[in-house]
């Protein structure tokens, strides 16, 4: 099986439109159509506890040959100004970036996204062990914290998060959630720029870090979904356990048809803490 990264899905015209905006000019921005949610899932109303808890974080680039680009990842609010999400979805200034912005988003429909719902990223963490996976590709260790300036937009909340990962067996329904792609065969894919959710079950545990899932049945999560949370649901109460990190497809497709991988949040909580811990400043 061979696992690869979900990609953060390429946006188009998203950043330029917002920053090029003055206060007296039209607030609303229009995502390009080949912009990138979640496979097979329903989209998540702003009411929803999902919605309240999760945020779209999008990074504008420029190559070191002076490329232009934009994209797309998920995250939970972890505090006020801390949005947790995947390592690889921070990109940052070296061999293959000379610029890099990033901005966090309270929206769950990007197509009616307004510039208050818009926070600069200012400081970030990434895992100091991501990327050192084990022989069978376990444990990528694929979280970052980032920290934005201003406020939580009205009406977020921070997300819960599971205290007892005891409780992810085989065979459990989870719920995952992103703004990645709803349909790709590996080559053509389809969006509609809307925060989704799905059901999906666990697999088995994937190394001591991570947890496998099922996405044989036609659903799950993909590429845009990065960085995006996985719930569990107890007493009606949806609390966070897992952020997307990866996946691999049927057959070697790109279509992630096969399995999700998801870093499991409380085994890695010292990393947590101490992200916290230094974009406080303490």
């Amino acid at each position: 099986m061979k696992l690869t990264i979900f990609k953060a899905a390429l946006v188009t015209g998203l950043l330029g439109s917002l920053i090029a905006c003055s206060p007296a000019q039209q607030n609303s921005v229009q995502l390009g159509a080949d912009s990138t949610s979640i496979i097979g899932g329903a989209p998540v109303e702003s009411k929803d506890a999902i919605g309240k808890s999760t945020v779209a974080l999008v990074a504008s680039v420029v190559t070191q040959d002076g490329q232009e680009g934009q994209f797309i990842c998920t995250g939970s609010l972890l505090t006020n100004n801390v949005v947790l999400t995947a390592g690889h979805c921070v990109p940052e200034v070296g061999s293959e970036y000379k610029e890099v912005a990033l901005y966090v988003i309270f929206n769950t429909d990007l197509n009616n996204m307004q510039r208050g719902d818009v926070r600069l990223v200012v400081d970030h963490v990434i895992h100091e062990g991501y990327g050192k996976i084990g022989e069978q590709g376990e444990d990528a260790h694929d979280l970052a914290l980032v920290k934005f300036a201003g406020p939580m937009a009205a009406g977020y909340q921070l997300a819960k998060f599971l205290d007892d990962e005891s409780l992810l067996t085989t065979g459990k329904k989870v719920t995952l959630a992103g703004y990645g792609l709803i349909e790709t065969d590996g080559v053509n894919t389809k969006s509609d720029n809307k925060l989704r959710k799905v059901d999906v079950e666990i697999v088995e545990d994937f190394g001591k870090h991570e947890i496998l899932l099922d996405q044989t049945q036609g659903k799950g999560a993909c590429h845009g979904d990065s960085g995006g949370p996985a719930f569990l649901e107890i007493n009606g109460t949806q609390y966070v356990w897992g952020v997307t990190s990866r996946g691999a497809g049927k057959d070697g497709k790109d279509d992630c048809s096969l399995v999700s991988v998801y870093t499991k949040v409380k085994s890695e909580a010292t990393f947590v803490k101490d992200a916290l811990q230094k974009l406080s400043g303490k």
